[in-house]
């Protein structure tokens, strides 16, 4: 019966957030670009920044048990949809061409659609030291299935601040407006022509 109940539960949460997407503007004026990307994965995204050449990291914020303890399943679901729960911010860097259709290997989920903008590079590498400062002095824990390291974040994952949110949040920090509700991951570009597709044979085409 308590099954039974938590599924009618999830079923009426589902139903209340079926009509939640944002929209996300680019910045006017961008003197300095810098490329930064969403990674849609279904219903969380990630982003990516390039930071310069180099260093290209993709940054995700997650729950804990799920991320990090890889507790998944039902249970796991309602209790993070329902109750705060600590958060794990995820950072990871990526190799190669600066290209998402050549990222499909390093990350470890499903990339079902790339939005492909442009923001300040101080704002860039503002961001990224702040992050990396959140991994300065704790030893992360790194989780081969996400290709990705963790830390436990200072802020508690929840309905209302998940993987999302915080997607939202760190591109507010580099100047884009963002529109809506983000909770269940529909995040779209203001410009269509920034969605991109991705397809790992286009990468062969890089030397």
């Amino acid at each position: 019966m308590r099954a039974q109940n938590n599924r009618w539960i999830l079923t009426a949460v589902a139903a209340v957030l079926a009509g939640c997407s944002a929209t996300i503007i680019q910045p006017d004026q961008v003197g300095d670009p810098a490329p930064v990307y969403v990674l849609d994965h279904g219903r969380h995204n990630s982003l990516v920044l390039v930071v310069d050449e180099g260093d290209v990291q993709r940054l995700a914020f997650g729950e804990w048990g799920w991320y990090v303890d890889h507790e998944t399943g039902f249970g796991r679901s309602l209790s993070a949809l329902l109750v705060d729960t600590p958060g794990a911010l995820g950072r990871g860097r990526l190799s190669g061409p600066v290209d998402p259709d050549c990222w499909v290997d390093q990350v470890g989920s499903e990339i079902r659609n790339v939005l492909v903008f442009s923001a300040e590079q101080e704002r860039v590498t503002t961001l990224a030291a702040e992050i990396d400062a959140e991994f300065a002095d704790t030893e992360p824990h790194y989780s081969h299935l996400l290709n990705l390291e963790f830390v436990l974040d200072a802020r508690e994952y929840s309905l209302g601040h998940n993987s999302n949110h915080r997607v939202v949040e760190w591109l507010e920090a580099l100047g884009f407006e963002v529109r809506g509700n983000p909770t269940i991951g529909i995040l779209r570009a203001a410009d269509p022509e920034r969605s991109h597709t991705v397809d790992p044979a286009r990468c062969s085409e890089h030397p």
